[in-house]
């Protein structure tokens, strides 16, 4: 039975009061409506076939990996989300619906709570997106990771070599290439491992005066923490800023991390991991270099702090 909401919305399309915005491309849409004063956010995605991007050439392969994508986004809010603690917030899921690979996720939209989006990150903001991560990444750590339940998100993130095999065969012969599979197995085969947001940039974060709010998890799955705190620097941080401050914010990071455990009652040894998290990071730049030089070998990401974490890694193979 559908949720009346989106009997609303549906009835609704034809009014001046839809909102909309297109989805990556040309996979849907994002429709925002109002109904009394409560205002609601859905998203409507089905990938197209014949999907056209000038560094994506189609693949059965690719459109699975896409469609799957929308499945864990609907099976995180419809399993996981509620077990996220009070100071991790995300939307709240009001309807989830897929038919005929089309899947529409109905929202509160956050924007009615004063939250709304970014272009440029203070150190402020930065800060608070290192908690909620911190947060979200020790809600799990140490839960049974092997059970049917987190096996259906499978690994997080959408750059890990198993579902980029397109982009890899693109790569020119190199070092890195040569060495792609033991930096995979180096990042698959730790001992501590969480849910990751897995698409962690500042575009999935909004903010009102006193918090902020995580969301978009297509790609959310087991991982390392870091592979978020990686992806989020690439967003907030240029050149200079990354030389000059990733280490003391991994610092903050890890400082918060761990008073995230000792809230959650953790017997996880936050020292042991801390330890062999940050033995991965520069592993974890590396394997997202492997990725961009795939897909887009000048992409403006790919920056000397990047090739000097992949180098590092290099050296460790």
């Amino acid at each position: 039975m559908q949720h009346p909401l989106y009997t609303h919305y549906l009835n609704s399309l034809n009014k001046d009061s839809i909102d909309t915005k297109a989805l990556w491309n040309g996979c849907g849409t994002l429709e925002k409506f109002q109904v009394g004063n409560k205002k609601y956010a859905v998203k409507i995605c089905q990938v197209p076939e014949d999907l056209a991007h000038i560094n994506i050439q189609q693949t059965a392969f690719s459109l699975k990996r896409k469609v799957n994508s929308y499945v864990k986004e609907q099976y995180f809010y419809s399993q996981f989300a509620k077990a996220l603690p009070d100071v991790c917030l995300a939307p709240k899921a009001l309807e989830l619906i897929e038919s005929d690979g089309t899947f529409v996720t109905l929202l509160e939209d956050f924007e009615q709570n004063g939250f709304s989006n970014i272009e440029l990150a203070s150190n402020t903001h930065i800060k608070a997106m290192l908690s909620w991560l911190a947060s979200f990444h020790a809600n799990w750590v140490g839960e049974n990771l092997n059970t049917k339940h987190f096996r259906v998100l499978g690994f997080g993130n959408y750059w890990h070599l198993g579902t980029r095999p397109d982009e890899f065969t693109k790569m020119p012969m190199s070092p890195l290439k040569q060495a792609a599979y033991i930096i995979d197995k180096t990042l698959n085969n730790t001992r501590y491992k969480t849910l990751i947001h897995g698409d962690a940039k500042l575009a999935n974060f909004a903010f009102n005066e006193l918090q902020v709010i995580g969301y978009d998890f297509q790609h959310v799955g087991l991982g390392n923490g870091l592979s978020d705190v990686m992806l989020l620097f690439t967003t907030v941080l240029d050149e200079r800023q990354m030389e000059r401050n990733a280490s003391s914010l991994l610092d903050y990071y890890f400082c918060t991390l761990k008073q995230a455990l000792k809230s959650l009652n953790s017997p996880i040894d936050s020292e042991a991991l801390e330890t062999e998290w940050r033995s991965c990071w520069s592993f974890i730049w590396a394997d997202f270099y492997r990725f961009l030089s795939g897909w887009r070998p000048d992409h403006p990401k790919i920056n000397s702090y990047m090739k000097a974490q992949t180098q590092i890694a290099l050296n460790n193979c």
